[in-house]
């Protein structure tokens, strides 16, 4: 079996700091109306709205939901989304989507196996062959279908899930030889299994079938886990989140919409009925702690359990700290940004900026609090899907660097000119990029190397 070393990084989020607060900059904004467009672009049709997306480097996976008598939904993926987009259609994404449904979960696993992307949608039961699907993204441009879940013994569908690599980051025994294979997909449900169930989630299920057996992506023979797992002192092995947290909040309904996973730690998040739960993994895989942020007590919310798109990001990575960023589900007309919160790993809020690239706020007034949530790790981007605006807005942590001026002397801009601006120019100048054009003639050549050292043994302009 596979073992897979992972070097885990500081969690952080004990306690909230004065002053904490995300800052994420607008880099990029994905007009995607063209994929609710059956008549003149009917084989990149998602849905009438994007429901879901998946944020993976420079690609976008957009799938969406079928509010009319729509022809069949799929999902679609966006090449080069920050140079010449190009669309890329994925026929075995294809459903015939029942009306007021849609695609609910849309994965991909940034953890250390790379997995695969995961997509499922609610047919308006359990049971239905392919509501989870499971494709390899990054052997090829066109996505590989790998997995099915099998008939009659799928999960229904009705929320996002999420990889699952334990309290560890490394895996889960997948065949019972004592040995972490890899992750598991972590999945909420709300309906179609016998007993309680903690109310009905978690499950940990497997990913591949095995060999001889029609069990992967199956809630039922493909279960890993379940929120009644224990071990042979009867603790708890896997997180039980229905029941009220360390802040004395319970939770408002178990109508569960999505999960987000730390594939360090298996430090968690999910969301049911507009609340928030996050709790903390102990060895065992269990819960050590968890907290409810209640939209009712915080924000005198409405309870909304039948409202899909409640969603939820653990922002793994990030810059300044490890927090939780969700949607506050409503459908009122605000600005996109209103909408918007996050909390740190003890619940406690944490401030989140939204700034255009020179800086300015950014807004999208008169607009709903339904969206969809997609962060990637590996360069600090969060995606953004406005689900009635049709837009996809991804902002970086990044701040966007200054604008080339007049004066380039001080290439690096430490207040300094020495050796380390001519490393950094000729670093620009050999990729023809940054401020490397210094005069401005369209080109990257000798004129600008140049032009450079003109006024770099000046010492300035």
């Amino acid at each position: 079996m596979r073992r897979m070393n992972l070097v885990l990084c500081a969690f952080a989020g004990a306690v909230p700091l004065a002053g904490a607060q995300v800052t994420l900059y607008l880099e990029n904004t994905q007009d995607v109306s063209v994929l609710s467009d059956s008549v003149n672009a009917p084989n990149f049709f998602v849905g009438n709205n994007p429901s879901v997306i998946a944020l993976v480097g420079d690609s976008l996976f957009v799938a969406g939901y079928n509010n009319t008598t729509a022809p069949t939904c799929k999902m679609v993926k966006i090449e080069d989304i920050f140079g010449t987009r190009a669309f890329r259609d994925v026929p075995s994404s294809a459903v015939p989507m029942p009306t007021f449904r849609g695609f609910y979960g849309l994965q991909y696993d940034h953890g250390p196996a790379r997995a695969g992307l995961v997509l499922n949608y609610d047919s308006g039961g359990v049971g239905t062959a392919g509501a989870f699907r499971l494709y390899d993204v990054d052997s090829q441009l066109n996505p590989i279908l790998l997995e099915e879940s099998p008939a009659g013994t799928s999960a229904r569908g009705g929320a996002g899930p999420a990889f699952d690599y334990g309290f560890d980051g490394l895996g889960f025994d997948l065949d019972a030889d004592g040995q972490q294979d890899g992750p598991v997909l972590s999945i909420l449900d709300f309906a179609g299994y016998p007993g309680n169930l903690q109310s009905r989630g978690p499950f940990g299920i497997r990913l591949r079938d095995q060999e001889g057996l029609d069990n992967g992506l199956s809630v039922i023979l493909g279960r890993i886990y379940d929120a009644d797992s224990v071990d042979g002192m009867s603790q708890p092995i896997a997180p039980i989140i229905n029941t009220a947290g360390s802040n004395g909040e319970a939770v408002s309904g178990t109508l569960w919409r999505d999960i987000s996973i730390d594939y360090r730690n298996g430090n968690l998040a999910a969301r049911a009925d507009n609340d928030l739960v996050i709790g903390r993994r102990n060895p065992l895989n269990g819960l050590l702690s968890h907290v409810v942020v209640s939209c009712t007590t915080t924000d005198a919310c409405g309870s909304v359990p039948f409202q899909i798109m409640q969603r939820c990001e653990i922002l793994v990575g990030n810059p300044s700290g490890d927090v939780v960023v969700y949607n506050e589900y409503g459908t009122g007309q605000s600005d996109l940004t209103a909408w918007i919160k996050a909390v740190d790993l003890d619940g406690q809020p944490v401030a989140i900026n939204f700034l255009n690239a020179d800086g300015s706020p950014f807004s999208v007034p008169n607009t709903s609090g339904i969206m969809d949530l997609s962060w990637d790790p590996e360069n600090g981007r969060l995606a953004v899907c406005d689900f009635n605006g049709r837009n996809v807005y991804i902002f970086s942590t990044t701040p966007p660097p200054p604008p080339c001026g007049p004066c380039f002397a001080d290439y690096n801009q430490d207040g300094g000119v020495d050796g380390g601006d001519v490393e950094a120019f000729f670093m620009d100048w050999e990729s023809a990029s940054g401020c490397s054009d210094t005069n401005e003639d369209g080109g990257v050549d000798g004129g600008d190397v140049e032009t450079f050292f003109s006024q770099w043994e000046n010492g300035g302009c």
